[in-house]
């Protein structure tokens, strides 16, 4: 446990949280200080992250080297590897199918890139949405084995998928996946998965790309040691695939801890060494001149991947991220930039209902949130989930598209305290879903429209298991406008990647004032704040507009604020601005 000396609490919060600031013990930062050279502001943020003084050194070192484990801690990893170098080797038809996710698309990417180097029969598909659903099922199974391939991966998908998968007994299944599996299958030949029950390899928290990554690794020393690689054929450097490993990571929102660092931290790194055409055609159509950042792969690269998954063809991002050719790169990055757009307009749209009914006829004091229409696009689903979710911090299931058998889809989101996938699991053996999978803080699922009030029923008994307290906001520290500098936010930012289980620091900016306020979009506000020395710093609150927060500080201006938010670097071109993200603030009593 870290020495904690002082909690500072601000209440009165906008919109209803409560603001906790966690001094550490002086001695113990002048400790940490003397041993690794780190600014006071830093020592904070990693203690306030439960990063204890013993940790601190590893969880600083975002080297591959020092975080890469042997890739056969996971079960059953070397009977994959066997069977899939067996299968290079033999030119044998394999067949990849992936999740029409980012995370899905990027483990199809790289896996298909890989054994594409040295057997061409890779027979890949990327499942529709609406029409297949989530996952592997009986028709994509009969076409892949119709053009005979004897093996098939499935990667982000399949962990709960055994009762397909047996219509094929002639058929090797390998399974690389990192959703909760409960149960383990003789149907599957192999099931790699840090989140199988009997998995004891502590990478819980990798993607589903994370976890194809050390499958190659896995891959390509068997190779080696086999004597495959020869002076006709070239071992593979695996570092080309780390920055579509980084994106899967940041952009499917598992944990930035452990391995999950270094995917991340060497992957940005790499971004310009191992160009991928279809990412670059992105950037060129969009004219993005900066490097890439952590927060582009989540907010602008990721969305455009996604886009074709969610409201156009799946295998758009696929086709993106594996062609050669940059002509056809930037074909198919103007589709999903269209498609992205088309997306945000569908997602608005949904939204605003989907808030107007919560505000009108949904129970405000249940510990969560559930939301139907027949009306909303199912690629938006999981987005409507995750905006309700984090503007009222309750766990929120949405569903939507009734078909003619009168069955929904529906899309989860959590909170920390709530194993969402847990729970839908146990929905389905309870057979109050008819199917449904996902992780601790996101799960799909189809449900008949007679039990969609029973599983609701089955939901609010869980209760106990989510907090109804107000939510805590753990914060960094109190600043003002004139302590914000470019080389502090580098600082902060050079500490990251930041994400779930690491997130971004939280500042108190106390008693500022409001500034040349502009909306912008009719959503976004964007504004200075001013200290008590005139010092400015620029600000962007979005999506606040029309909002409890928008409304707030529209109708504050000029008066003396508690501001909390994230600091970031604008840039645009040559110019570089210190900025604070406007999440919350409060009245000065």
């Amino acid at each position: 446990m870290n020495e904690i000396s002082t909690v500072i609490e601000f209440e009165d919060s906008i919109i209803g949280n409560e603001w906790q600031i966690n001094e550490p013990n002086y001695q113990l930062i002048e400790r940490i200080k003397n041993i690794y050279s780190l600014d006071e502001i830093i020592i904070k943020i990693l203690l306030n992250r439960n990063i204890t003084e013993t940790h601190i050194g590893s969880f600083l070192d975002k080297s591959l080297k020092n975080n890469m484990p042997d890739p056969n801690i996971l079960m059953d990893m070397q009977k994959a590897t066997d069977r899939i170098a067996k299968a290079i080797q033999d030119d044998e038809v394999i067949g990849v199918i992936g999740d029409y996710d980012v995370d899905g698309i990027v483990s199809a990417s790289i896996l298909c890139k890989f054994i594409s180097l040295f057997n061409k029969n890779v027979i890949v598909k990327i499942p529709d949405r609406i029409k297949d659903g989530y996952g592997p099922n009986e028709e994509i199974i009969k076409e892949l084995n119709d053009k005979n391939a004897s093996l098939i991966i499935t990667v982000d998908c399949g962990a709960n998928a055994s009762d397909v998968l047996k219509s094929k007994a002639e058929i090797d299944f390998i399974i690389l996946d990192h959703h909760q599996a409960n149960e383990i299958s003789d149907k599957y030949f192999a099931h790699v998965n840090p989140n199988r029950v009997d998995d004891i390899s502590g990478l819980h928290y990798l993607s589903a790309a994370g976890v194809v990554f050390l499958t190659l690794v896995s891959i390509n020393r068997s190779l080696r040691d086999s004597g495959f690689y020869n002076k006709d054929t070239d071992e593979i450097n695996l570092l080309m695939f780390l920055p579509l490993v980084a994106l899967a990571t940041v952009a499917d929102v598992v944990p930035q801890i452990g391995l999950n660092r270094s995917f991340v931290g060497q992957g940005l790194k790499l971004f310009n060494k191992y160009i991928n055409i279809g990412i670059n055609s992105i950037i060129k159509i969009n004219n993005k001149q900066d490097e890439i950042s952590c927060s582009d792969l989540g907010y602008f690269i990721g969305p455009r991947i996604n886009a074709g998954g969610r409201i156009g063809q799946s295998s758009l991002g696929f086709d993106l991220l594996t062609t050669e050719d940059p002509i056809v790169g930037e074909k198919i990055a103007i589709e999903l930039d269209k498609l992205n757009s088309e997306r945000k307009l569908l997602e608005e749209k949904a939204v605003e209902e989907a808030l107007e009914m919560f505000d009108t006829h949904s129970e405000k004091n249940d510990n969560l949130i559930f939301l139907k229409s027949d009306n909303w696009h199912l690629g938006v689903i999981g987005l409507i989930s995750s905006r309700i979710t984090n503007r009222y911090h309750k766990p929120s299931f949405v569903i939507s598209s009734k078909n003619e058998d009168n069955i929904y889809t529906g899309s989860a989101r959590s909170i920390g305290n709530f194993n969402i996938g847990q729970f839908v699991e146990q929905a389905v053996k309870s057979k109050l879903l008819i199917s449904g999978g996902g992780h601790r803080m996101a799960a799909g699922f189809k449900i008949h429209s007679d039990n969609i009030e029973k599983f609701k029923l089955f939901l609010l008994n869980q209760n106990n298991k989510i907090s109804n307290s107000k939510r805590i906001l753990r914060v960094d520290g109190l600043l003002m406008a004139s302590a914000v500098n470019i080389n502090l936010i580098e600082k902060i930012l050079e500490l990251g990647p930041y994400g779930n289980s690491f997130e971004e620091p939280l500042f108190i900016f106390p008693g500022h004032r409001i500034n040349n306020l502009v909306i912008l979009k009719n959503q976004h506000l964007k504004f200075s704040i001013q200290d008590e020395n005139n010092y400015k710093l620029d600000t962007i609150s979005f999506r606040s507009y029309g909002f409890p927060l928008g409304d707030f500080i529209c109708e504050n201006v000029y008066k003396k604020i508690n501001f909390l938010g994230r600091l970031s670097l604008n840039k645009w071109g040559a110019n570089i601005r210190p900025q604070l993200i406007i999440d919350d603030a409060s009245i000065i009593q």
